[in-house]
């Protein structure tokens, strides 16, 4: 009778599939308007200049004084205090929307209007409704439009993808992920209108849709930080096949921001922070199970993955497509929904 470790499927290094890598050469430089002047439009507009030949004609901002200041820190030479001025210019192809979530809907129209490209940093919207409302304007236009969820241009998300198609890790049963920091100063995310779980807690729902698609049973539950906006969420999610994930956000504490994927054949862990470039482990599918790890080492680190997501943009818009295969419109719109559900069971009121 064979033992049960010698049942056990074991990995190797040779069980990590190759990353794709989008070569930035290979892709048309597009000259971006950049919409908001905010610390995550810096972090954009910076790993543009270092990793991709995508090239930023313009900045507006509503607040005096912010355009300027950051067209000067990166070297762009025009800057508009009207978000309509910016996307009325000829040399702009595509605008990207860094502003607050609960303006992303009306500054994307404006874009929209003047049929230029978008790449909207998520969330897109707060609700399912007006990202639906957004994504099919865009259509009807005939512009290309995308969330900015990141991750899913990465090169370990193409690991991950491949790996699933071969089946790597057998059927899939369980995924954990989490998103979190003590965010308390941050006055942004406690505005009205704002929402932990579609601002943090997009990405473990987005990493769970990816692998396992749309729940047909969601149950929450969590910590209101005032009667509109919740401190903190986790979540359960149930599948038709029968696999489960579960998922937690917060505004409040440190977390561990790894995530997992556990088969009948073996486990994949996702290093801290998972939605960022970081490492793949492959476990056997025991407890305490051994297994390879890989690390990126392409010196792009945190959030200047960013610029992945832009060399993508460019090489869909060159192919006429209007969303990205790797997140269409209805996904997002769908990933958006989840949010909105978890924000209902937990009692925040819109």
């Amino acid at each position: 009778m064979a033992m049960f470790s010698d049942l056990v499927k074991s990995f190797s290094s040779s069980d990590f599939p190759e990353a794709d890598h989008l070569d930035p050469a290979s892709v048309p430089t597009l000259r971006w308007g950049i919409v908001g002047a905010g610390d995550i439009a810096d972090v954009f507009i910076n790993t543009l200049k270092k990793h991709t030949n995508q090239q930023v004609v313009g900045i507006a901002s509503k607040t005096p004084g912010k355009a300027e200041a950051l067209a000067g820190k990166h070297g762009v030479e025009k800057t508009y205090s009207s978000y309509e001025d910016l996307c009325a210019q000829p040399e702009v192809d595509v605008i990207y929307i860094a502003t607050l979530p609960s303006t992303h809907l009306a500054d994307s129209l404006i874009a929209i209007g003047a049929g230029k490209h978008l790449l909207i940093e998520k969330p897109t919207t707060i609700n399912a409704a007006d990202a639906k409302t957004l994504y099919d304007a865009a259509k009807s236009a005939g512009v290309f439009a995308m969330e900015a969820m990141w991750s899913r241009y990465l090169p370990q998300a193409s690991m991950i993808r491949k790996m699933l198609d071969r089946g790597t890790l057998g059927r899939i049963e369980l995924i954990q992920a989490d998103f979190g920091q003590d965010a308390r100063d941050v006055a942004r995310l406690w505005l009205p209108g704002a929402s932990i779980v579609q601002d943090m807690g997009i990405y473990p729902i987005a990493f769970t849709e990816q692998i396992l698609g749309l729940p047909n049973k969601i149950t929450a539950t969590g910590q209101l930080h005032s009667p509109h906006s919740e401190a903190m969420a986790s979540a359960v999610f149930e599948y038709e096949s029968g696999a489960r994930a579960v998922i937690t956000t917060t505004g409040y504490s440190h977390v561990p921001t790894r995530a997992s994927v556990s088969g009948t054949e073996g486990v994949l862990l996702v290093d801290s922070p998972f939605f960022t470039p970081s490492g793949l482990g492959l476990r056997e599918a025991v407890f305490n199970g051994q297994g390879p790890s890989w690390k990126d080492a392409t010196g792009i680190a945190g959030h200047e993955g960013l610029c992945y997501q832009a060399n993508y943009l460019a090489s869909y818009v060159s192919q006429g497509l209007l969303e990205s295969p790797l997140h269409t419109h209805d996904q997002t719109v769908a990933i958006i929904g989840i949010g909105e559900e978890i924000r209902r069971q937990i009692g925040v009121q819109s």
